[in-house]
């Protein structure tokens, strides 16, 4: 009798101790990802500017195969240029 009890303790006292780690964890989390972001929006907020203005170029190969068993291939590229304006980056 005293061993049923003290097993339905122990199983009690595990399923309370799982909701309270899984509770901690949770807040932990919430925690990590409020802090995340809130440090995110100050970052934009205070240097909008951070990066310096670059240019993006991305090659494509096409690939044709004719009839006759030869390949074909052609090179494409296209370049993006984000540029400043002005000679100061538009800053007065």
């Amino acid at each position: 009798m005293t061993l049923g009890i003290a097993v339905i303790l122990i199983l009690i006292t595990f399923i309370i101790l799982k909701s309270i780690v899984s509770l901690s964890l949770k807040i932990v989390g919430i925690s990590v990802l409020t802090a995340a972001i809130v440090f995110t929006l100050w970052i934009c907020a205070v240097q909008p500017d951070m990066h310096k203005p670059f240019s993006l170029s991305t090659i494509e190969y096409l690939f044709k195969i004719n009839k006759d068993g030869s390949v074909t291939t052609t090179k494409q590229v296209t370049q993006t240029v984000i540029k400043q304006n002005g000679e100061n980056g538009g800053k007065n």
